[in-house]
């Protein structure tokens, strides 16, 4: 029997899956509008500030949210915050999202987000608007310590990190608490993202101590083992 502890709940859509419902997606016109944007902010305030972003990367002030440009953009987002993250942690009709800060980034050669977290939030998240796959891959790293020995373990089980590879359109979302970098960008191309962090407020009363709890299975995180191949036995 193998029982999985403490999950890291990342969420992935591609916004510009045409599967989607017109009200989850973007088309391609849209992200260039975006990306047109960043540019002009860019042009504004060529300088920009200094975070997580590393030699030359740029990233812009708080409250790209606000830009008329990206209404729609945010909209989608907040479409996935209602049907998937929500529902996931059993909060439908006990507690909404709300947004929090918001910026633009510019990767261009040699940039890169050092490890951090995003402090002061329920979840982050971040949005392609232009990347070819090859700009440096967006990188979780497991900062709990699961193995000490001194034997290394090269299975992709052990694993203590885990790539996202984005592509224009790509949203994902993550715990505010999961330790993440930015690879550096070996290319000439620029890759254009944004990032934003949110929070969560009760519709409902809650008392001191209280968690709105959701309908968890017992055996949710639960697989009894394939002999023959060593993977978990999904469909029971």
């Amino acid at each position: 029997m193998l029982k999985l502890l403490f999950p890291t709940p990342i969420f992935i859509r591609d916004l510009l899956d045409p599967n989607l419902h017109p009200r989850q997606r973007v088309d391609e016109d849209y992200m260039l509008s975006l990306k047109q944007a960043m540019d002009t902010m860019r042009k504004k305030d060529p300088v920009g500030r200094k975070v997580s972003n590393q030699y030359t990367g740029w990233q812009s002030n708080d409250g790209i949210n606000n830009h008329p440009t990206f209404t729609k953009l945010f909209n989608r987002i907040g479409r996935l915050f209602e049907e998937e993250v929500v529902p996931y942690y059993g909060g439908t009709g006990k507690f909404i999202h709300t947004m929090g800060n918001s910026w633009g980034n510019i990767n261009d050669h040699g940039a890169w987000n050092a490890p951090h977290l995003h402090n002061g939030c329920w979840y982050s998240g971040v949005l392609y608007i232009h990347a070819d796959g090859d700009e440096g891959d967006i990188q979780f790293i497991d900062s709990n310590p699961k193995y000490v020995n001194d034997m290394p373990f090269f299975n992709s089980r052990a694993r203590t990190d885990f790539r996202v590879r984005p592509k224009t359109g790509s949203l994902i979302l993550f715990p505010s608490g999961a330790m993440h970098m930015v690879e550096p960008n070996f290319t000439d191309k620029r890759r254009y993202s944004i990032s934003f962090n949110v929070d969560w407020h009760a519709t409902i009363p809650i008392k001191p101590g209280d968690v709105p709890d959701s309908p968890v299975p017992e055996d949710e995180d639960l697989f009894e083992i394939d002999f023959n191949t060593g993977n978990p036995i999904i469909n029971k």
